[in-house]
């Protein structure tokens, strides 16, 4: 599966200013998604749209809403995302935004952890978990690491898979990753 890399760097820096690095207010958040949208229509659907969050200092609710909200109401049934380069304060802004909504997402740290946000059930998060911590797993060796039925952890995965979270490859689920 192919990646598409969008830098919110550069289209801040082309629709606001050249040094600004805080997405604050819903016409900022407007205008960024204008142009997240141009870029994802010039890409296929099952590419990994990774949005690099690492230039941004500040995110407030309203261009999270914008951002992460509105596209993923959008494009999140036919299309994979990972937020990349999150802080925890990103994080925030975006967690409140995905219960708002009932929307789930995968971040990346800038550490390189990834973070399953959004409300989801614990089952389903510990499936993430255990799928994270290999990289790639079968439905069995989740079940084994969680400790419940191959069915629950394969119902788990499942879940994960059908909101675009998680690939399948064969019988193996991997992790979204840059």
């Amino acid at each position: 599966m192919n990646g598409q890399t969008i830098d919110l760097r550069e289209i801040l820096r082309e629709t606001v200013s050249q040094a600004y690095g805080d997405l604050v207010t819903r016409h900022t958040g407007r205008a960024v998604r204008g142009e997240i949208e141009v870029a994802l229509s010039k890409t296929d659907n099952n590419d990994v749209a990774v949005i690099e969050f690492g230039a941004v200092r500040c995110l407030d609710i309203s261009c999270a809403d914008e951002i992460v909200g509105k596209i993923l109401l959008a494009y999140g049934d036919v299309r994979y995302f990972l937020l990349s380069g999150v802080t925890e304060s990103h994080c925030e802004a975006i967690s409140l935004v995905l219960e708002r909504h009932g929307l789930a997402v995968v971040a990346q740290h800038r550490d390189g952890q990834l973070q399953l946000l959004g409300p989801l059930e614990e089952i389903v998060r510990r499936a993430f978990g255990a799928v994270t911590e290999r990289g790639r797993a079968a439905a069995g060796e989740v079940a084994d690491h969680m400790k419940v039925s191959t069915d629950a952890a394969r119902s788990a995965l499942d879940h994960l898979i059908a909101r675009r979270l998680l690939h399948l490859d064969a019988d193996y689920y991997r992790t979204l990753s840059t």
